[in-house]
């Protein structure tokens, strides 16, 4: 073949090669480590440095156990409508100093989930979103020798090597971005033992942060956890996780209103309790239980289903434990096989200080008790009836209301289509009192339970089953 000949098809054979399904593509060039394609689907392959939005006409895909940083400095967009696949194992980091806006709306909300076909998708498959602010924390105080502490922590799932994983600091405003009307489902996958990823993690993030219209869906451990921080949070639905429905550690104080924890049944070979909320200041031994700033939340609002099925570990409506306080009004405990719990003697003095309180609440079909409270598990034992059920006076506390029917309808506890909303005329229209005046939460809301006669959840919330 002469020279002509050869050029000559060499370049057929190149443009034969640019044409079709086979066509290269090259990252884009704002910094987004993407790799678009001509079916709308763009691979996730390097992290995040420059300021990057995703947008509604895509389908973004996080790589097989890639740990994708939003990097310091860069701040990540997500349209309304978007949805972003997380292959096995991988997770979507936002560093502390950098910002995530994912501002969805009712009508579109935005979606992290697993990159499995829809009637496929099963717990704890991917990481789900992890947000790291610069928000105080307790993890390393030292309780003896503060000259030892420091006032940030690393992820439990990354090691001390990875700069990326630190989180804490000494800014209460710190600011992380936004999330407005976003579904994370199937998340929470195990890193490491006992180091799991939740469907959506709060470490040190600041209350310059807005979270509101969150749902965190069917994933394999905690719905959402804090460690530490100071951030609010709004109108959440914690939805058929697998572990708590509610975690919160090492020294968060900040507010929620209008939360909803719905557990449901498992297989007995689950390693985990499936609590309503679980609670601690810190998980080291007792010495550490005091640490500063200590876990003391105030929380609007509350309706949390148990699920009386449940065939694993005992789970219970609460676990309050290892030093933690708090003040919880307006909840609605229901149908969990045993009803909120106090486990030491650090967390028995916040109550006698009245900085771990619950008043204005229902507790309803928990346990065989006539206060719906289980047996204290501590030693020295708590004594729960004492704590919730009577004044200081050794009279009945008339805020709280044991064994009185919230008035759910029988879709309260509906795996595919549930609903939360009292009937009409419900005792828990009028079972709460009003919240504080103080710009976060809403005061109209004098009922009990996360939802009054406006269901807030219509519309953007999802609740597709896990494969069989």
């Amino acid at each position: 073949m002469n020279r002509i000949a050869i050029l000559t098809t060499l370049c057929a054979l190149a443009a034969a090669a640019c044409s079709g399904d086979d066509k290269p593509t090259t990252p884009m060039p704002d910094g987004g480590g993407e790799t678009p394609s001509d079916t709308g689907v763009v691979r996730l392959d390097a992290n995040i440095t420059a300021n990057t939005t995703f947008t509604a006409g895509k389908t973004y895909v996080i790589p097989q156990r890639k740990q994708l940083f939003v990097e310091p400095g860069a701040t990540l967009t997500i349209e309304p409508g978007t949805v972003i696949k997380g292959e096995q194992g991988s997770v979507l980091v936002i560093t502390r100093g950098a910002k995530i806006l994912a501002a969805g709306t009712a009508a579109k909300p935005i979606v992290l989930t697993s990159a499995q076909d829809d009637d496929k998708k099963t717990p704890g498959f991917w990481g789900g979103l992890l947000v790291l602010g610069a928000a105080p924390i307790n993890t390393n105080r030292d309780p003896v020798d503060p000259t030892k502490s420091r006032l940030e922590a690393t992820f439990e799932a990354f090691t001390s090597a990875m700069p990326e994983g630190l989180f804490g600091g000494s800014d209460p405003h710190d600011n992380s971005g936004t999330l407005t009307y976003v579904r994370i489902e199937f998340a929470g996958f195990n890193f490491v033992a006992d180091r799991e990823f939740n469907n959506l993690t709060l470490c040190g993030v600041g209350d310059g942060t807005t979270i509101d219209y969150v749902q965190v869906h069917g994933g394999s451990d905690d719905g959402v956890e804090f460690f530490g921080g100071t951030v609010n949070v709004k109108h959440l639905v914690s939805s058929q996780n697998q572990d708590d429905g509610f975690d919160t550690d090492n020294g968060w104080v900040g507010k929620a209103q209008f939360v909803i924890v719905q557990n449901v049944s498992h297989p007995a070979t689950l390693p985990e309790a499936s609590n309503g909320y679980e609670s601690d200041n810190h998980a080291d031994p007792a010495t550490s239980y005091v640490l500063e700033p200590r876990t003391e939340p105030t929380i609007y609002n509350v309706t949390l289903i148990g699920d009386h099925a449940y065939a694993g570990v005992k789970s219970f409506a609460a676990v309050f434990r290892r030093g933690t306080a708090g003040h919880y009004f307006n909840h609605i405990w229901y149908g969990f096989p045993q009803g909120p719990e106090f486990r030491d003697e650090e967390t028995r003095k916040q109550l006698d200080a009245r900085r771990l309180e619950i008043q204005y609440s229902m507790f309803y079909n928990n346990d065989t008790s006539s206060t719906n409270l289980p047996v204290a598990q501590s030693t020295p034992a708590t004594d729960i009836n004492e704590a919730l059920y009577l004044l200081p006076s050794g009279n009945v506390d008339p805020h709280n209301r044991f064994n009185v029917d919230p008035g759910f309808p029988a879709e309260v506890v509906s795996k595919s289509a549930p609903s939360f909303k009292p009937n009409a005329g419900a005792a828990a229209l009028t079972a709460g009192v009003a919240p504080p005046s103080d710009g976060f939460f809403d005061t109209s809301a004098t009922f009990a339970g996360a939802v009054g006669t406006v269901d807030w959840t219509a519309g953007w919330t999802k609740y597709p089953q896990p494969a069989n």
